[in-house]
């Protein structure tokens, strides 16, 4: 076996199993990868309400929620509430738009950001391509999710 297939089967840092099983974004991947994805990112902490971003601000990077609570927010509006393991500011990653939401830590938090840069750089096309159907997976249950919240205030 190539030595490169054998670093693929490295058991992952019990440290991150957990919220690699949490995490839908990881789906599929190989322990080395998240590895390396993590080994490429940036780990830090927020105080309680610390803005991550701002609404209609350039955005280039998402984040995971690793610890603490994260807020989402539309002015004053709360539109979700993410704990460890969940995504957020992926939106604009992909698409290039400015953000459509503002994030504001709930507690003090610990966040990992992966900006465009490394993703593109870090990840080879195998990886990309499973985290990209990942992020369409988790995109196309947050908007099942906002189509039965509508029906719901519909038949209010």
């Amino acid at each position: 076996m190539p030595e490169e297939n054998a670093a693929e089967l490295k058991p992952l840092d019990p440290r991150f199993q957990e919220l690699v099983d949490k995490t839908d974004l990881f789906h599929g991947l190989a322990p080395a990868d998240v590895e390396k994805i993590f080994s490429r990112g940036l780990t830090m902490y927020v105080e309680k309400g610390d803005s991550i971003f701002h609404k209609k601000t350039e955005g280039n990077k998402m984040y995971i929620v690793l610890g603490g609570q994260v807020g989402i927010f539309d002015g004053p509006v709360s539109m979700a509430t993410l704990g460890p393991g969940e995504t957020f500011g992926e939106m604009s990653l992909l698409t290039g738009m400015p953000r459509s939401a503002s994030a504001i830590a709930l507690e003090r938090s610990n966040i990992f950001a992966l900006d465009e840069a490394v993703f593109k750089k870090l990840l080879t096309k195998r990886v990309a391509v499973q985290m990209l159907l990942n992020l369409s997976r988790m995109m196309g249950k947050r908007i099942q999710e906002a189509n039965r919240t509508i029906r719901r205030l519909e038949d209010r």
